[in-house]
């Protein structure tokens, strides 16, 4: 949902911290400082809860949700910007300084000159919210086990294999866990399990792939196969300029995705199906391995954007002749 410039009349810029928030008012160009609790942020905020305003701030890792969420119980419409777009915006001026009111009158002036653009944050679903924390967690888990196993192989290894094949079963254990737990709260919810099936239809995605989608990309489904292609990294972009025309080359995206996708890809290219069959005529045809398992990631990208639209689709019951 975009938001409608005709209807606002001014833009709150928020500078979230751990500790406090600065704000800037565009209509008054009066900044002050708030402790990042809700009493005090809503009784800062309850004078714009009845005006034409959009509260605009950073996304900042989680110290944003209490914001967020008193802006909502007041609701005054919001919106989380990608801090990246936002410091683009900010180096475009030319400007350094930067401290918290500085960034906080950024953030409002970015949020009036972008305001037809700019999407109305919306909660999470509390089930997606929890698979999206579950899914980062074993992410980080996955990561801390191949270090250690790293470490094990290390030529000086051997003198702490005790303590990190411990610290490896104790991983091990934890990442079971999560997954039992992704597991049971994808069949708590029907959505989220016409997704699943949907996902663990297309060769290639496995268990480990298939919560990484439902929570990194939620918008499969809803999305063409360019769109869905760039927001996995695996679309080629073209790099031309005049008579020069460069090598295309894939990048952006959401980074933790495409390794899985990689590791899908290989699955693929090594079975019977279709996808194997297209892998071994892009290599005979003389494509580099690598590009031909990159055509292969976006295939299956493709695929599972397709099988979820058409899951989430009404079945519309024929009617008798």
């Amino acid at each position: 949902m975009m938001t409608e410039p005709a209807k606002i009349q001014s833009i709150l810029g928020l500078d979230v911290s751990c500790d406090t928030v600065a704000l800037f008012d565009s209509r008054t160009h009066r900044s002050i400082t708030i402790a990042n609790d809700p009493d005090a942020l809503r009784a800062a905020l309850q004078p714009y809860q009845a005006s034409a305003t959009l509260a605009v701030c950073e996304a900042t890792g989680g110290h944003e949700d209490t914001v967020l969420g008193v802006l909502l119980e007041l609701s005054i419409p919001a919106h989380r910007a990608d801090p990246a777009k936002v410091k683009a915006y900010i180096q475009s001026f030319g400007k350094r300084a930067k401290t918290d009111p500085i960034d906080a009158r950024w953030l409002a002036r970015y949020g009036q000159d972008r305001a037809e653009a700019l999407p109305q944050w919306q909660p999470k679903d509390p089930i997606r919210q929890r698979l999206t924390l579950l899914v980062a967690r074993r992410l980080d888990l996955v990561a801390m086990r191949v270090q250690e196993q790293n470490r094990l192989k290390a030529p000086r290894g051997s003198f702490l294999a005790d303590d990190i094949n411990a610290h490896l079963d104790e991983l091990n254990r934890h990442i079971a866990a999560l997954n039992a737990e992704i597991d049971s709260l994808i069949t708590q919810d029907h959505d989220l399990t016409l997704r699943a099936k949907a996902l663990r239809s297309v060769p290639g995605i496995g268990p480990v792939l298939m919560p990484m989608l439902l929570a990194l990309m939620p918008e499969l489904g809803s999305l063409n196969r360019r769109q869905v292609a760039s927001l996995a990294g695996v679309a080629p972009h073209p790099k031309d300029s005049g008579k020069v025309s460069w090598h295309r080359a894939t990048f952006g995206g959401r980074r933790t995705i495409r390794p899985a996708l990689f590791t899908a890809a290989l699955t693929a290219c090594r079975g019977d199906g279709p996808l194997a069959t297209a892998y071994k005529t892009m290599v005979k045809a003389g494509k580099p391995k690598r590009l031909a398992l990159t055509a292969l990631m976006r295939k299956i990208i493709t695929i599972a954007n397709a099988r979820v639209r058409d899951a989430l689709k009404p079945k519309t019951e024929k009617m008798p002749a």
